[in-house]
């Protein structure tokens, strides 16, 4: 009977480890470090989203398929976050979800500008935490991870939030979740 606890007790340290270790690999254990970094400027093709931020997927998909039809190619969304989760019902969380037209596809993507929702962010210097995409649970964790640092750090600062959106960055593998503010 001893031999069996401790063969149990081997297995459950083993698998303790394991999840340990996917936990630090997902970047559930690190603390996020917060940046004041100039991003932008972007030209964001995008369609209004209402409803739960995690099913806005598809709508990125939609975006994404849709220029790549009209022959533009792109490694980066961007997704407008305009209301809060923990105050506003998430059947009624405001986005806007799409895609960035690089330089390079600005005259391509001009021809056919009509079809598409589009607008230009302008370059500014934000508060930015930077999460690396593991898998799809990094499109869970790194809000959980990013958004309570980005607001510690606004608060400290005493800067006046006024905007956030969310750059995925899939050639890089990186989220850029992005806080705009002011002083």
């Amino acid at each position: 009977m001893k031999k069996f606890f401790k063969r149990l007790l081997i297995v459950l340290l083993v698998l303790a480890g394991l999840v340990l270790v996917f936990l630090a690999y997902m970047g559930v254990l690190s603390k996020p470090s917060v940046s004041e970094t100039k991003m932008g400027p972007y030209l964001f093709v995008y369609e209004e989203y209402v409803g739960p931020y995690m099913n806005s997927g598809k709508i990125f998909d939609k975006v994404y398929k849709s220029v790549k039809t009209d022959g533009i190619e792109t490694e980066k969304g961007l997704g407008i976050y305009f209301d809060n989760p923990s105050k506003v019902p998430a059947d009624k969380l405001r986005s806007q979800c799409g895609v960035v037209i690089e330089n390079k596809d600005a005259a391509k993507f001009a021809k056919i500008s009509k079809k598409y929702k589009s607008k230009k962010i302008k370059a500014a210097k934000n508060l930015v935490v930077v999460f690396p995409i593991r898998n799809s649970l990094s499109y869970a964790v790194g809000p959980m991870k990013a958004y309570p640092a980005l607001m510690e750090y606004a608060q400290a600062k005493g800067y006046k939030i006024t905007g956030t959106y969310e750059l995925y960055d899939m050639q890089a593998g990186k989220i850029f979740f992005v806080m705009e503010v002011k002083k």
